[in-house]
C-alpha cells in the first residue's frame, strides 16, 4: 500500500492547486510519505516543495483510501492518501515547478476544473469543513476502475456537504 499526503492551503483569497500536464488535472500539492517520516511532516515538506512557499503547520483533516482497479497495461493500485491543511503560509507561490502549475483557486472554480473525480470531493469536503470553521476529520473511500474513473465512493462524516 502506498501513503501518499496531499495539503490544503488557504492563499491569497483562495487556495493553492497544481495543474499536473500528463491528463491536465488539478490536485493540492503533496506527494509520497519518505521512510521514516511523519505524515504531517510529509505533507509540509511537499507543499514547501511544490509550492515555494514554507508553512508554520498543518493539521489532518481526511483519510482516505483508495483503490484503482488493475488495466490491461497497468497493475492495480491501493493507497492512502492523508489530507491536511496547512497553516500559517508564507513566501512567494512559485508558478510552475517540475510536477507542473500552480495556481490560486476560488471555492466557485473548484466545480470546473479537470480533476480526479474523488480528488474533487475531498477537496470539496475540506474546503466545506474549513468555511463552516470546524475540526472535523472525514474517512473515504474510494474504488476506481483502470481508466481512473471512480465506481463508487464513501466519506464518513456522511452527506456533510449537505449538512447546514
Amino acid at each position: 500500500m502506498q501513503l501518499i499526503v496531499n495539503c490544503f492551503v488557504p492563499w491569497q483569497d483562495g487556495f493553492v492547486m497544481l495543474q499536473k500536464p500528463r491528463r491536465g488535472w488539478w490536485y493540492l500539492p503533496g506527494g509520497k510519505v519518505e521512510d521514516n517520516e511523519l505524515w504531517r511532516q510529509a505533507a509540509m515538506r511537499e507543499f514547501s516543495e511544490e509550492s515555494g512557499l514554507q508553512l508554520v503547520d498543518a493539521t489532518l483533516r481526511g483519510i482516505y483510501r483508495v483503490q484503482v482497479a488493475a488495466g490491461p497495461d497497468s497493475t492495480a493500485k491501493d493507497r492512502i492518501i492523508a489530507q491536511f491543511v496547512g497553516h500559517g503560509a508564507t513566501g512567494t507561490l512559485l508558478k510552475e515547478n517540475r510536477e507542473g502549475k500552480l495556481a490560486v483557486v476560488k471555492a466557485d472554480e473548484l466545480a470546473h476544473l479537470p480533476m480526479d473525480e474523488g480528488d474533487r470531493l475531498m477537496v470539496q469536503h475540506t474546503l466545506a469543513a474549513e468555511t463552516r470553521g470546524t475540526s472535523v476529520v472525514f474517512f473515504g473511500r474510494f474504488t476506481y476502475d483502470a481508466d481512473h474513473q471512480v465506481q463508487s465512493w464513501t466519506i464518513d462524516p456522511d452527506n456533510y456537504l449537505n449538512s447546514v
